[in-house]
């Protein structure tokens, strides 16, 4: 296995399209690694760049100290699982073994390691079996096989699990986690779905209009995001982001007033217009009146069941929020008063968009 370091990647299409804009990083030994982001960002022409089926415009790649910017796909093992399966018209046998047929291994070692990885995958017993006639969760099963066996230095998916159903999805989420954490191998996972990436990943790359914007663990992400951007895209829902503006030692809108009288010298050269952002779930919700001035009312305009949760649309004091909660007797058009939690808010530059606090 090898840690994959890139070097101020950059790549411009024909028609001056940049889908990659000077990325510099590092994808550690043995870590599982989601590169997260929306449709268009740029994952996948990182990903053909890592794999050697696109030679960067601009930059360097390594595998460990070595530069393999000019090296072959073949020359740079590397193993690939796409988001439609592929499976040749043979048995899943033949399927997983034809790689290591290809290299001329002995008989006896393409029999172990087929096995060996069959029953990772929880498909031994369909080894007899035509790939062509399974379902697109056994094929990816096969796929994930045949790309496994090769003992490959790194691992991509790409967006491997979009076209299985939901309860598979989470089936093989699992599996394919178990089976990184057995073997050790170098991952990269391709993925638009933030759930996936939160769940599989050691770290995860958040990446937009070519940039890779953050790339921290799960955690870090989620609690104190690098910007704006990645606030609003990872969390489900959103983070609240509210315009706010400096008002002596308050952060204002309408009648929120946020104390930052501690971070005030921070603030001020940066002028006085700012974000205020804070997590659904860092909301109280009181159905009793309260009068205390960190207190305030609200009316509950939408409610979004999710199974023992509520998601509360509210308006109000002019501003508007979503905050998660358990269930509670709460309806559509009732009043509820809320607190932020200070301790979790996160202030955002309004030119740059980047995290301040």
């Amino acid at each position: 296995m090898v840690s994959v370091r890139l070097e101020n990647i950059t790549h411009i299409y024909p028609g001056d399209v940049v889908a990659v804009r000077d990325v510099s990083m590092v994808f550690q030994d043995k870590t599982f690694n989601g590169l997260l982001g929306p449709s268009g960002c740029g994952k996948t022409t990182l990903m053909k760049i890592i794999a050697g089926l696109l030679k960067p415009t601009k930059g360097r790649v390594y595998f460990d100290n070595q530069d393999v910017t000019d090296v072959s796909p073949q020359k740079r093992n590397i193993a690939m699982v796409f988001q439609f399966p592929v499976v040749y018209d043979m048995s899943v046998y033949n399927n997983i073994a034809f790689p290591l047929r290809v290299r001329k291994m002995p008989k006896d070692e393409i029999r172990r390691r087929v096995y060996e990885v069959a029953e990772l995958l929880g498909i031994k017993d369909l080894l007899h079996v035509h790939a062509m006639n399974l379902d697109a969760s056994g094929r990816q099963r096969v796929a994930i096989s045949r790309a496994l066996v090769r003992s490959p230095n790194v691992f991509i998916l790409d967006e491997p699990f979009t076209n299985i159903d939901p309860q598979s999805r989470l089936v093989l989420r699992a599996k394919l986690k178990e089976i990184q954490k057995e073997l050790k191998q170098t991952m990269i996972f391709v993925t638009h779905d933030q759930a996936e990436a939160i769940t599989l990943s050691d770290k995860i790359a958040v990446m937009n209009e070519g940039r890779i914007i953050q790339y921290d663990s799960p955690e870090m992400i989620y609690e104190n995001p690098a910007n704006t951007f990645v606030a609003y895209f990872v969390g489900i829902p959103a983070m609240n982001l509210i315009p706010v503006s400096l008002q002596g030692s308050f952060l204002v809108a309408g009648d929120l007033r946020y104390d930052v009288s501690k971070y005030r010298h921070l603030l001020e050269p940066r002028g006085t217009e700012f974000i205020l952002g804070i997590r659904a779930e860092h909301i109280e919700i009181s159905l009793s009146e309260r009068v205390d001035k960190e207190w305030l009312k609200m009316r509950c305009s939408m409610i979004e069941s999710l199974g023992a949760l509520l998601i509360l649309h509210l308006e109000g004091a002019g501003i508007y929020v979503k905050a998660k909660t358990q269930r509670i007797p709460v309806s559509e058009g009732d009043f509820v008063w809320i607190r932020l939690k200070p301790e979790k808010v996160k202030i955002f530059d309004k030119r740059s968009k980047e995290r301040l606090i």
